[in-house]
Formats: C-alpha cells, sequence, structure tokens
C-alpha cells in the first residue's frame, strides 16, 4: 500500500516525505508504518491553514478501498498509523468541511479510537 499510495499521489507523498524526515530523518519501506502518521499530519496541517493541497475525497476514497480488501496488517496501519492521528490539533472549525468527506468506513475507525467526531469542541 505505501508504495501504491505514493506513485497514485506523488506530491502529496513528497510533503509526508518531507515531515517524516524532520522526525525520523530518513524514508525507508521499513518505516512505511510511521510514513502514514506523516501523511495525516500533512493533511492536518493543510487543514488548520484551510488549504488543501490534495482531493481529500479522493485519498480518503482510496483508504476506503484499502480497507476493504487488505489484510489484518494493512487494516491496522490505516486505522493506527493514519486514521488516529488525522485532526490531531486541527481546530473543530478547520475540520467541518474536511469531516463529512471521509467515508463511513475510516469515520468508524476514528470514533472507536477519539470517541467523538473532530468538528465538537
Amino acid at each position: 500500500m505505501y508504495r501504491d499510495f505514493r506513485s497514485k499521489f506523488p506530491e502529496l507523498a513528497r510533503a509526508a516525505d518531507t515531515r517524516h524526515v524532520k522526525t525520523w530523518d530518513s524514508v525507508e519501506d521499513d518505516t512505511a508504518f510511521s510514513w502514514f502518521e506523516s501523511l495525516a499530519g500533512v493533511i492536518n496541517d493543510q487543514m488548520e491553514a484551510e488549504r488543501q493541497g490534495a482531493d481529500l475525497a479522493l485519498v480518503f476514497s482510496y483508504f476506503e478501498e484499502k480497507l476493504s480488501e487488505s489484510d489484518e496488517e494493512v487494516v491496522n496501519c490505516i486505522d493506527v498509523s493514519f486514521v488516529e492521528n488525522l485532526f490531531w490539533r486541527v481546530k473543530p472549525k478547520s475540520a467541518v468541511n474536511v469531516w463529512p468527506k471521509m467515508p463511513n468506513s475510516l469515520q468508524k475507525l476514528y470514533l472507536n479510537f477519539h470517541g467523538r467526531p473532530p468538528i465538537e469542541d
């Protein structure tokens, strides 16, 4: 999934690489799990700045598709590394336009971990 995502969303992948290197010093295939946390951070930064550089509905649809067709390891990566880190330190007013774009399957993962949507104070 890591390489596939990078090929489908190269601009977003480059931004995630930049963020990832600040924390982990390099981008390696064996750090793919934590790389998706960096990806969530890039999306959070875009939300907070109120500028989406990527079509988030398309990104979320990609992950929804992977959830339905992947093994437990990939599902866990999407859940723990990506979804749980989305909306971290994003103000509810900045999340309000993004939350509805998330498919129900991703929203459910988020709610199972956080207990409430990110659009509530």
